[in-house]
């Protein structure tokens, strides 16, 4: 993983730009054979820094373009001028050719910058399911900053960089800031399959490419089985890209989507494939028995890693600074041992299984809220003249357990999706006052996050629930928060990843595949089964999904350096003001406690956040390079 930064506007033209480029670029994530590159002119500029080894990068007299990631062009033209000439030019090509409008002429994970000398315009956009990220603030100068993350923006003099209420609260309610909006008010981030425009110092956005669902298809169930199984061969051939099997090798969790992976990967190289586990001493949160099945089934090269607490306070203050935004998913700390281990193996490119759950309905969530919204179509005489009189009419019997249990269930069967998957979130609605200042409170709207996920969740081409809740996964499970994670652990642990589920051939199947076959018979990710049946051991077939979760509501308390970095955090957060010194303290006593609570998990994204912070806060950027730009 690398990226782009840079800016355009007037500033970009001053003879002091390259110390800027340069203090921009250090907001990317390291990778080793970068290039860097700068352009400008009297009337204004664009700088671009490409730190990926293999980053194409165009420079011509009527146009800059800079790629970064693994794209390829839809046309035999395009295809051809990426070959002799570099995916950059190919892109100049097609902006030539297509104006805004060339970004449905590219597939594959990539993030690119165009700037029209002449038009003084300046094209960004991201692949189509947000593998890769751009951000970007309004400059001063009527120009923009732009970068792959947060942190390159932010370093331009022009940025600021607040951290309002609104922001803590959406990370805590979300565990991420969820795009488009970023931990910093002044900043924003770009959407899957958004695109933007600059130019007269206005900005626009628009979107390339939408998810096609359709709900019926012509083709039965066995031949859709097998064009998929070829569609996912021909993925893993294009991610592995020629490049000598021993170097690359995959994530194992043992569960459908990382054992397809793996086994389609020992179908490409003459060795055995590597593959890489992780396991722990809980049995609740160990599968590593799953991962040996499947390893054994395709004879892959296995290689374990036992976790331990030790690992988890070793790794959280580095992943604090590696975030260019807080982020409070912990089986980030699994994903970072195995990409580690793997690394230390030889491996230079990662396999993973992520996307699978999003496009072939593998979420447990799916089939309980479809179950959940049947409710609405029984009798209404039934349900509003008889059910729910009896169970929320009589008096005194609020006290009874099932009654109270029944009312709840209730409750959250009346709500409409999206909002019934967050009922339970510990910060919705009222119980957003328990754990935040009332100065906080003035400054958030407790709706936004939802609000957020309702317009998405409705801009789904489609009236089935189970597309659209699938849609609103591509987005908020997937790129605001898996992607995220694999990739910027990935990173630290210093290899390439890769999503053969996330190929756009393969998305664009799965849309393909009419949701009464996706979760046939109330059956989680029945067609992906079938389609696999013979290919997986039968036991992959049954298992519970899983994953690599991380048993970090346990470790805290019985781990006491793990407890203390915890507590430590939880403490001096109260300082920031955002939350309530009460609740933070109440928090961290719950570290020593046995009983679990429904905060176990908030405890780490309060540690996580306040460790980004101190991270921030301990590492500024050089002053000197913020002087010498006028």
């Amino acid at each position: 993983m690398g990226g782009l930064c840079g800016w355009i506007g007037q500033r970009a033209a001053n003879t002091a730009a390259e110390p800027l480029l340069a203090r921009m670029a250090a907001g990317l994530p390291p990778l080793a054979g970068g290039q860097a590159h700068s352009w400008s002119q009297p009337d204004g500029a664009v700088l671009v820094r490409a730190a990926r080894q293999g980053a194409d990068l165009y420079d011509s007299n009527d146009l800059i373009a800079a790629i970064e990631g693994r794209p390829r062009g839809n046309t035999p033209a395009l295809s051809e001028a990426a070959r002799s000439r570099g995916h950059a030019a190919a892109v100049a090509e097609a902006y030539r050719e297509h104006g805004e409008t060339l970004f449905e002429h590219l597939s594959g994970a990539f993030s690119v910058c165009v700037f029209d000398r002449g038009a003084k315009r300046l094209l960004l956009a991201i692949d189509r399911t947000g593998i890769h990220t751009l951000c970007y603030a309004p400059i001063d100068d009527g120009g923009l900053a732009f970068g792959s993350t947060t942190d390159c923006v932010r370093a331009h003099p022009s940025v600021g960089a607040t951290v309002p209420p609104q922001a803590v609260f959406d990370y805590l309610y979300m565990t991420v800031v969820p795009a488009p909006r970023t931990i910093y008010g002044e900043q924003r981030k770009l959407l899957p399959a958004q695109f933007l425009v600059h130019e007269n110092g206005t900005t626009r956005t628009g979107f390339y490419w939408r998810m096609p669902y359709e709900l019926q298809s012509n083709q039965g169930q066995d031949a859709l089985g097998e064009e998929l199984m070829g569609l996912l061969r021909q993925a893993i051939v294009r991610s592995a890209n020629g490049n000598d099997p021993s170097s690359y090798g995959a994530f194992l969790s043992g569960g459908l989507d990382s054992s397809t992976v793996a086994g389609l990967l020992t179908e490409i190289g003459p060795s055995p494939a590597q593959t890489f586990t992780i396991g722990f001493d809980e049995n609740a949160f160990d599968e590593m028995h799953y991962a040996h099945i499947a390893a054994r089934h395709f004879s892959t090269r296995q290689f374990d890693y036992m976790l331990t607490p030790r690992d988890v306070s070793d790794l959280a203050p580095r992943m604090a600074k590696v975030f260019d935004e807080p982020f409070g998913n912990s089986s980030a700390v699994p994903a970072y041992y195995c990409a580690r281990m793997a690394r230390e193996h030889g491996i230079h490119l990662m396999f993973a299984g992520d996307g699978g759950d999003e496009i072939f309905a593998g979420n447990k969530r799916y089939v309980e809220h479809l179950k959940f919204g049947r409710y609405g179509h029984l009798p209404r005489w039934f349900r509003e003249g008889m059910l729910e009189p009896v169970i929320f009419g009589f008096p005194g019997v609020g006290g009874i357990r099932k009654v109270r249990s029944a009312r709840r269930f209730l409750r959250m069967l009346k709500l409409p999706l999206p909002d019934r998957w967050e009922a339970a979130n510990p910060f919705h609605g009222e119980r957003a006052a328990v754990a935040f200042s009332d100065d906080a409170l003035e400054g958030i709207t407790i709706d936004a996050p939802l609000e957020g996920m309702r317009e998405v969740f409705e801009a789904t081409q489609s009236d089935s629930d189970l597309q659209r809740m699938m849609h609103l996964d591509l987005k908020v499970t997937l790129a605001d928060n898996d992607l995220r994670k694999v990739g910027r652990m990935c990173a630290l642990a210093g290899v390439e990843v890769c999503y053969p589920f996330l190929d756009d051939d393969v998305v664009a199947f799965s849309a393909r595949v009419p949701p009464a076959l996706m979760t046939k018979d109330d059956q989680l990710r029945h067609f992906f089964k079938e389609a696999v049946r013979g290919f997986l051991p039968p036991e992959i077939l049954v298992k519970k999904k899983h994953g690599f979760g991380m048993p970090f509501g346990e470790w805290p308390k019985t781990d006491p350096t793990l407890r203390a970095m915890v507590c430590d955090s939880l403490l001096a957060f109260r300082n920031r003001g955002y939350l309530r010194s009460d609740f933070l303290e109440s928090l961290a006593d719950g570290r020593a406690r046995s009983e679990t609570t429904e905060y176990d998990g908030t405890a780490w994204d309060i540690m996580m956040l306040e460790l980004w912070f101190q991270a921030r806060e301990n590492q500024p950027f050089e002053q000197s390079a913020a002087d010498a730009i006028p």
